[in-house]
């Protein structure tokens, strides 16, 4: 039977996010990424974290900044046209952070093993690469079935959590988002548990009306978080785009400072408040 679901960001994180989890995070880069939670998982200084997105901006360097991560695994981290994730960098450089080259396709042909519960995927576009020198769990092999075709063997991932954030959620966790869904479906569906977050509270008859349907449906979900602009400083469409101002102004300030005045605060209005209140969501607004 359908439950509800939903719950305060508070209790949203402390009884689905742990210390030593790997977490996927949804979005991509400057695009739907559920800030608000991660913001809540630094609050809450959850440790050790194994983090795996398709394309990492803010939310990976905050996550590194604040002590919580151990292990990237990632396609790309960084700030796009606004240059390098700072806090990222200085991690890799010096080796407090382990990182785990992957692409696209290790990604997400890593989910897909999880899904299909095997124990790897083979990929022949990455053989001639570099990939094997950084990596030492891919294996290249021949095609067992005689083709002589030469094959990379890339291994499952198994999320502990995945972490969403969508334009539209109903009680019972189904997640309707608009406009590309990159990963977020697939690690919904593998993950054990999976956190959203939502810019509305809609009826699930508007959600079976809404162009996708219910792209994660409530069986994958275990909790649902309403919170408009759950997204700032990236964007969330067709309701805003990402805060440029803000982004540029996270990379000038110490990280120190920014946790003070961006996410020591508890509460979303406070915090939308402080960054920049009625003026800003004009300014973000599509």
């Amino acid at each position: 039977m359908p439950r509800n679901k939903v719950m305060s960001l508070k209790d949203a994180v402390s009884n689905f996010i742990h210390d030593g989890d790997v977490v996927g995070i949804g979005g991509l880069s400057f695009w739907r990424k559920p800030l608000g939670i991660c913001r809540e998982i630094i609050r809450q200084g959850i440790k050790d974290l194994t983090v795996c997105t398709f394309v990492g901006g803010i939310e990976i360097d905050m996550l590194i900044a604040a002590g919580c991560v151990s292990e990237i695994r990632a396609c790309f981290v960084g700030m796009e046209i606004f240059g390098m994730a700072p806090n990222y960098r200085k991690a890799v450089e010096s080796g407090t952070i382990k990182v785990r080259e992957e692409s696209e396709a290790s990604i997400a042909l890593g989910l897909k093993c999880s899904y299909l519960k095997v124990p790897f995927m083979p990929l022949k576009g990455i053989i001639g690469t570099d990939f094997p020198k950084v990596r030492n769990d891919i294996k290249q092999f021949e095609d067992p079935l005689g083709s002589g075709t030469q094959l990379m063997a890339l291994p499952k991932i198994d999320l502990d959590v995945a972490i969403l954030h969508v334009p539209h959620a109903d009680i019972n966790g189904n997640g309707n988002i608009v406009g590309a869904v990159w990963l977020d479906d697939d690690m919904a569906k593998t993950s054990k548990r999976t956190v959203i977050s939502c810019e509305r509270l809609v009826e699930l008859e508007d959600i079976r009306h809404l162009p996708g349907k219910a792209q994660i449906p409530m069986q994958t979900t275990d909790a649902v978080v309403k919170l408009p602009f759950g997204a700032h400083p990236t964007s969330c469409y067709d309701r805003y785009t990402f805060d440029a101002l803000h982004i540029q102004n996270y990379l000038k300030v110490d990280f120190e400072q920014y946790k003070e005045k961006f996410i020591r605060p508890e509460s979303q209005a406070e915090y939308l408040e402080k960054a920049g209140g009625a003026e800003m969501i004009l300014n973000i607004l599509l």
